[in-house]
């Protein structure tokens, strides 16, 4: 099964915190990384995954990282993009991500506090440094039993299914 969760933000002894329901709420181990390693690291494990990457980012921003993204889906990873709904005609990079090879699928829902993504189910990079320039902190879980929590909670996300392409092209054009 995939998944994907929603981070609602950083307390300030560094442990990120996931609202919802299920056995996902509540603290997750987190280590800060400095801002120059945080998406350049990021960067990086998404172009060696292998499985899958989900990644919430509310209005996708960043050009580096929409480009990691389908490249990743080019080599047959499959990439989950979690965007904010009423934020598709926002501008930024959406419709680069969406509508690129066949392995990306595309979700929207609510409001998405602190963008993330995750690596194969084993690695989250989290922070406003995901999808945007103006602020690149980023913070990573590595934590196993954290990544186990926010896995479950994460499948009620994508259960309902991908939205349509065609959705999303109405969506980002106001139609």
């Amino acid at each position: 099964m995939t998944v994907c969760l929603l981070l609602t933000g950083v307390v300030p002894d560094g442990a990120a915190q996931v609202s919802g329901t299920g056995t996902a709420a509540g603290m997750i181990t987190a280590s800060p990384r400095p801002p120059s390693q945080g998406v350049e690291h990021l960067l990086t494990q998404v172009s060696k995954a292998r499985r899958e990457i989900v990644a919430v980012l509310p209005s996708v921003l960043r050009e580096d990282v929409a480009v990691a993204l389908k490249a990743a889906a080019r080599r047959g990873t499959r990439v989950f993009l979690i965007v904010e709904g009423s934020k598709a005609r926002a501008g930024g990079y959406l419709l680069t991500v969406s509508h690129g090879p066949p392995s990306i699928y595309t979700y929207m829902v609510g409001r998405i506090t602190t963008p993330w993504i995750m690596v194969d189910g084993s690695w989250v990079a989290s922070g406003p440094g995901l999808d945007s320039y103006a602020d690149v902190r980023v913070t990573v879980i590595e934590n196993p039993a954290s990544l186990q929590q926010l896995t479950t909670w994460a499948g009620e996300v994508t259960r309902e299914g991908p939205v349509p392409r065609i959705q999303v092209l109405k969506r980002y054009f106001g139609k």
